[in-house]
C-alpha cells in the first residue's frame, strides 16, 4: 500500500495529464500526448521560475512551395499576428505587452513556428489569443503590402554583403531546380506574384491537425496546457498534408567565378552531404567543429593563424530534412585565393588520410556539447529543440539522444564521412573584386 501512495505520488509531481482518449508516451520527464481532439502535445515541466513557453511546430516550408510563388510561407507567417476576426494589428500587439509575454512567428525551408512565452499567471489568457492568431487570421491586404516591400528590402540587402552574395550563389550551384536553392523568403520576382487569397487558401490548407504539434516547456501542469489547448483550439480543422515533390540532388565539381563591387575576396566551398534523419548527420556535426568551428579549429589556425591567409575563416553545416551541404569559406585578399584554395584541399585530404588526435577530437565534442547545452538556457530554447528535431524527423527523444551520440564518436568516425562526402563533386564559389 505504502508503494502504491509513493508510486502515485511520483506520478502527481511529474505534472502527469492523461484522459480516457488520450494516448501518451513518457521518456526521461517528457510526454508526447495525443490528445482526444487529434493534437499532439510534447510537454515537459521545468521549476522553479513561473514561465512558460507554447511553440506550435507547422510541417510546412518553403520546400512545399509553387516554384512560382516561393516566400508564400514566410509572408503567411508574418501577417499571422497582424490581425483577426476580433483583433488589429495592434490590439495583438498591445495585448501581449501587457502581459509581458512574447508572440512570433517564422519560416523556414523545412517547417515553420509560431512561439508563445508567458508568465504563469497568464497562461490561459495568452493561450486564447494564441488560438486567435493561429485559427482567424484575417490577412488583411493594406498589411500584405506593407510586408511585401520589408521583404523586398531584405532580399535586396543580401547585395550587400559579401557572404551572402557567395552563399546564393553556391546554393543556386549545388541545388539546382531543388527548393533549397532559394531563400524561404523567397525572391524578388516570386513574391511579386504572392496575392492575398494565395495566403488565405494557403492557410486553410495547411494550418490544421494533420501537420501541427504543440510543444509546452515551463511551469505548468500538464492537465493545464491539455484543457487550455482542447478549450481554445478545439475547432481546429484537419488540414491538408502537403506535397513534396522534390527533385533529387546531383552533385556535380563546379567552378564559378564572379567579379563584385567588394574591396576583397571570398572563397567558399559546397559539398552535398546527408540530411537529419541520416546516420552521418552527428559525426558530420563534429566534423565541422573540428575543422571549422571557432579560434581553436583546424582551418582557423592553419588559414589564418599560421599563414595568414584570411581573417574570417570557418564551416558550417545546417540542418535540413533532405539533402544538406557542408561549407568552408574564407574572407580574404585576392592575391591569396589560389594558395587558399590549395590549403584548403590539403587540410580535407589530410582528414581523409590521418586520424583525427584524440585530444583534438576531445576538443571538438566538448564544445560541440557545451553550446548545446548553453543553448537550452531558456524554456523557449528548450521547447524549440524538443519541437525541432521532433518536426524534422529524429524525434524529440533525440534532444537528449544528441549529446551521447556526440560523445561516443570515434576519429576513424571523422575520416569515413570526409572520404564519403568530401569527394571531387564539390562547387566552388569566388567572389573577386572589379
Amino acid at each position: 500500500m505504502r508503494f502504491l501512495l509513493t508510486f502515485v505520488l511520483m506520478i502527481l509531481s511529474l505534472g502527469f495529464c492523461y484522459g480516457g482518449n488520450d494516448k501518451m508516451f513518457l521518456k526521461d520527464g517528457i510526454k508526447k500526448i495525443q490528445l482526444k481532439n487529434g493534437i499532439t502535445l510534447i510537454y515537459k515541466y521545468t521549476e522553479p521560475l513561473p514561465i512558460v513557453s507554447v511553440n506550435i511546430f507547422i510541417k510546412l516550408g518553403s520546400i512545399n512551395e509553387p516554384k512560382d510563388k516561393l516566400g508564400l510561407t514566410n509572408l503567411t507567417q508574418i501577417l499571422l499576428t497582424k490581425g483577426t476576426k476580433k483583433r488589429t494589428s495592434n490590439q495583438i500587439a498591445i495585448e501581449i505587452e501587457s502581459m509581458g509575454g512574447d508572440l512570433g512567428a517564422s519560416a523556414s525551408e523545412d517547417y515553420s513556428n509560431v512561439s508563445l512565452t508567458i508568465t504563469k499567471k497568464y497562461f490561459s489568457k495568452a493561450m486564447e489569443l494564441l488560438s486567435d492568431v493561429f485559427l482567424n487570421p484575417t490577412f488583411p491586404e493594406e498589411e500584405l503590402q506593407k510586408e511585401l516591400v520589408v521583404v523586398d528590402a531584405s532580399i535586396r540587402s543580401r547585395q550587400d554583403h559579401i557572404f551572402n552574395v557567395s552563399y546564393d550563389l553556391l546554393r543556386k550551384n549545388l541545388y539546382g531546380e531543388h527548393p533549397y536553392a532559394e531563400l524561404s523568403i523567397g525572391t524578388t520576382e516570386t513574391i511579386k506574384n504572392i496575392k492575398r487569397d494565395d495566403i488565405v487558401n494557403w492557410h486553410e490548407k495547411y494550418y490544421g491537425l494533420e501537420n501541427i504539434i504543440f510543444v509546452v516547456v515551463g511551469n505548468v501542469s500538464c492537465n493545464e496546457v491539455k484543457n487550455a489547448i482542447e478549450k481554445y483550439f478545439s475547432d481546429i480543422p484537419k488540414g491538408e498534408i502537403p506535397e513534396e515533390k522534390i527533385p533529387l540532388v546531383q552533385p556535380s565539381k563546379k567552378s564559378v567565378v564572379e567579379k563584385k563591387k567588394f574591396e576583397q575576396a571570398y572563397l567558399m566551398f559546397g559539398f552535398i552531404t546527408p540530411e537529419m534523419s541520416d546516420e552521418d548527420y552527428t559525426k558530420l556535426k563534429v566534423l565541422n567543429t573540428y575543422l571549422g568551428s571557432g579560434m581553436n579549429s583546424v582551418l582557423f589556425q592553419e588559414l589564418r593563424e599560421k599563414e595568414g591567409l584570411g581573417y574570417e575563416v570557418h564551416s558550417f553545416y545546417p540542418s535540413r530534412k533532405d539533402k544538406s551541404h557542408f561549407v568552408i569559406y574564407i574572407g580574404l585578399d585576392k592575391s591569396s585565393v589560389e594558395k587558399a584554395k590549395d590549403k584548403i584541399l590539403k587540410i580535407l585530404e589530410e582528414i581523409k588520410s590521418q586520424p583525427v588526435q584524440d585530444e583534438k577530437l576531445k576538443e571538438a565534442k566538448t564544445y560541440l556539447t557545451g553550446t548545446y547545452l548553453l543553448d537550452h538556457q531558456t524554456v523557449s530554447k528548450q521547447a524549440w529543440y524538443l519541437g525541432w528535431w521532433e518536426i524534422t524527423g529524429r524525434g524529440y527523444e533525440y534532444d537528449q539522444k544528441y549529446i551521447t551520440d556526440i560523445e561516443e564518436i570515434k576519429s576513424s568516425d571523422l575520416q569515413e564521412v570526409a572520404k564519403k562526402y568530401f569527394s571531387d563533386n564539390y562547387v566552388m564559389v569566388e567572389i573577386l573584386p572589379e
